[in-house]
């Protein structure tokens, strides 16, 4: 009999014991456990070459510098540009062209692993210098430029700091020139503006600063 009752009061203290494991655990957790840990913004400095079809009858190129603030989901970005090209005909003469701008894009991106995907859009503003050759009367020297900018790039981080980036973006036109010639005895040539999309291709290298 004093068996029995040793045997049942050990199996309550054993189911009891069993039972409270549990909530013992979850009092012993972290508190932060269920708390996610702060993105910490990033600093990177971007430089890549540029090239330009269809903003005017020749392919323009260039390079581009930007300052990127964010994190590895968002991001602000701020560069420079400066693309130049072959003179183009019009009329008498030939036009010079070289395009110097300023960006500012918003940008969302994923990262997986090594592979970023990132998309950007923005704007850029600034003026393209005209140099006018064998023109009787030469135009503006300089005329202002404003378009909208949408871009997207892929970037394959070779070290943690260090990546090598591929993209492609369209511009579309805002402000810009408008070339109209005029020859010594008043005939005038076409009009020649940038095309309403202009196409980017670009490819270079990012570095993480910290």
């Amino acid at each position: 009999m004093v068996y029995r009752i040793v045997a049942v009061v050990g199996s309550g203290l054993a189911l009891t014991l069993g039972a409270a494991t549990p909530a013992s655990a979850a009092d012993t957790a972290p508190l932060n456990a269920g708390v996610e840990t702060p993105r910490r913004l990033q600093h990177t400095l971007e430089v890549q070459g540029v090239a330009a079809t269809q903003l005017l009858p020749h392919t323009h190129f260039g390079g581009e510098a930007a300052y990127v603030l964010g994190t590895e989901t968002f991001s602000a970005r701020f560069g420079g540009q400066v693309l130049g090209g072959r003179a183009f005909e019009l009329g008498d003469g030939k036009i010079g062209n070289v395009l110097s701008v300023f960006t500012l894009d918003g940008c969302g991106s994923r990262q997986v692993f090594r592979h970023r995907v990132r998309m950007c859009v923005g704007g850029q503003g600034g003026a393209m210098v005209h140099q006018w050759h064998d023109y009787d009367r030469p135009g503006r020297k300089a005329t202002p430029w404003v378009a909208g900018v949408l871009r997207g790039d892929y970037r394959y981080s070779v070290t943690e700091r260090l990546g090598l980036m591929f993209g492609v973006g369209v511009t579309l036109p805002v402000v810009g020139p408008e070339f109209r010639a005029t020859s010594a005895n008043g005939r005038v040539s076409p009009l020649v503006f940038p095309g309403p999309v202009t196409g980017m291709l670009t490819f270079g290298a990012t570095f993480r600063v910290r």
